[in-house]
């Protein structure tokens, strides 16, 4: 999530990450005062290749990925019993990852990550 912020917001950009441990749970959080994300692609932004930029070529040394990264976020997340999300708007983008507790995760998620 941070290369991301560093990649796709521009410079001078401030980014601020967030980590509230309790118990019962563990919060990162990563919010930025860039463009934001459009809006448009907020239901899908946690799927594989989703990219704000759609085109299928990229000028030589222009930054940019294969729309990848955060569905690896979201895959380890959820492997943990955790869950990501996100909120943006132009001026503010929150990206919140919430993890149970070491050693804790129900029965259900550690069957569904044995069975993939």
């Amino acid at each position: 999530m941070l290369a991301n912020a560093r990649v796709h917001t521009p410079a001078g950009t401030t980014v601020v990450v967030e980590v509230e441990a309790t118990p019962e749970r563990c919060v990162v959080r990563v919010r930025d005062d860039g463009p934001g994300i459009p809006a448009e692609l907020l239901p899908r932004i946690f799927e594989r290749f989703t990219r704000a930029d759609m085109s299928r070529t990229r000028a030589p040394g222009a930054d940019g990925g294969s729309g990848l990264g955060l569905a690896m976020v979201e895959s380890i997340v959820s492997a943990h019993g955790g869950r990501s999300e996100v909120q943006s708007a132009p001026g503010r983008t929150e990206f919140t990852i919430e993890l149970p507790p070491v050693g804790v995760a129900s029965v259900e998620q550690t069957r569904a990550v044995a069975s993939r």
